[in-house]
């Protein structure tokens, strides 16, 4: 009997076969389409474990899709699709909340918006709660409670023996360490448990510059952001002159928890620029914070990208304007870290680098058919600006190998991950983008 045949006795109506709705949907990732020999769609952690067994046993390669943002389309073996696994519980009184691994973000700040909490997470609504959450999560309140891992309180995982773990600081506090930024390289995360925050008393908004201001504006954020309380977030991005229904220019995304009133005067250093061209501020919804994402990958070779800014110094801005300021389209987004980012000990989870201010990227945009030329031409002023910045976020790092590996977790992470690999999964069964073997 063929494995998908085993499979599909063991778990009816579970697992779907290409052609059909299901398979479709759990086999796509993000602007691309995937050809596993199946897809299983569990409805519980049992399942899960089910699914992980029968695989491993057949030594067919497992991939898990929890929001399929950041992975690569799986070209064979069995996608594990957590679609089903979406619930949003708040636990008690104490702002605790399980949310599924398979739950969307947008559909978590929904849940949680009528009892006026929150739970720090990306920018877009429709990223999957699993991927973002074992990856790091920078997001709207980064500055206000830290990264998704720093709230992380438990989490649900299936092993590659077919276990269900419940995975805390007590119970296995070394898997729980690697869990928090680590990836899916340790097993099948199933439900998370989260400390929710409250996020009622919002206000924010957009605002944008000339694009000719760009080191003005640069030097007026870095002066918002060391003097600002740790209630106020945001992102300056600058973006080049690439399509008519997006200006371009800084504009900045900020929010605050306190009044209308302390964020005009926090935000005076930039509304005084002369440059200023746009201005929206007032209340504003947590749930209303994330942007639905964009349909597909763009039609564009992205020549950069990303790294944490110890130091926003005169010097380290001067390099991320002059990189923006060229005949190459490039992009550059300055996200605020600082904060309580910076109050987690640098090993107290898998995210080393601490340090950093803001969260750096810049990416040239090339056609698809560039030549070698052009993109060597265009990594100069990138890779200049970008040795203001150290690491990498792996979430924002969609180019995967060993090679990078060493960019985005310092060599003592590294091989503390390593070492937690090496004793839950020695047989290196969950291979994530970012794959630390064994």
């Amino acid at each position: 009997m063929s494995f998908i045949a085993d499979l599909s006795q063991r778990m009816p109506q579970r697992v779907h076969a290409p052609g059909t709705p299901e398979y479709e949907a759990g086999a796509a990732v993000f602007g691309a389409a995937g050809t596993p020999d199946a897809v299983v769609r569990p409805t519980s952690a049992a399942e899960v474990a089910e699914a992980v067994r029968a695989a491993v046993d057949a030594a067919v390669p497992i991939a898990v899709r929890a929001g399929g943002h950041g992975s690569d389309p799986a070209t064979g073996g069995l996608v594990i699709d957590l679609g089903e696994l979406n619930g949003v519980e708040l636990a008690g009184t104490d702002g605790l909340v399980h949310v599924g691994a398979g739950a969307r973000w947008g559909d978590v700040a929904a849940a949680l918006a009528p009892h006026g909490l929150g739970i720090t997470s990306g920018d877009t609504d429709d990223v999957g709660v699993g991927g973002l959450a074992l990856g790091g999560g920078i997001g709207w309140l980064a500055r206000t409670h830290g990264l998704t891992v720093d709230i992380v309180r438990e989490v649900e995982l299936v092993t590659a023996a077919g276990e269900v773990l419940t995975v805390n600081a007590e119970t296995h506090p070394e898997l729980f360490w690697a869990l928090r930024g680590g990836g899916g390289n340790f097993g099948v995360a199933t439900r998370f448990t989260f400390q929710a925050a409250p996020v009622d008393g919002l206000v924010g908004g957009h605002l944008r510059w000339e694009a000719s201001d760009v080191p003005a504006v640069l030097r007026a954020w870095r002066d918002v952001l060391f003097a600002a309380p740790d209630e106020l977030n945001g992102t300056l991005l600058v973006m080049p002159p690439l399509v008519p229904e997006m200006p371009a220019g800084p504009q900045l995304s900020v929010a605050l928890r306190g009044s209308e009133a302390e964020l005009r005067a926090l935000l005076e250093p930039m509304t005084s620029l002369a440059s200023l061209a746009e201005e929206s501020l007032g209340p504003v919804q947590y749930v209303d914070l994330l942007e639905a994402a964009p349909p597909g990958k763009p039609p564009f070779l992205f020549v950069g990208g990303n790294g944490f800014a110890p130091d926003l110094s005169d010097a380290a801005l001067d390099a991320f304007a002059r990189a923006v300021d060229r005949e190459v389209p490039t992009m550059l987004l300055i996200r605020a870290l600082g904060g309580a980012f910076s109050r987690v000990a640098p090993d107290a989870t898998a995210i080393a680098q601490r340090d950093g201010q803001a969260l750096v990227a810049i990416n040239g945009i090339l056609p698809l058919d560039a030549t070698d030329e052009q993109v060597a031409a265009a990594r100069v002023a990138v890779d200049a600006a970008m040795a203001f910045t150290t690491g990498k976020y792996a979430n924002f790092t969609p180019e995967f190998g060993d090679e990078f590996l060493g960019d985005i977790f310092p060599p003592a992470t590294l091989e503390r991950l390593r070492a937690v690999k090496r004793k839950v999964d020695p047989g290196d069964v969950f291979r994530a983008s970012h794959h630390i073997a064994p």
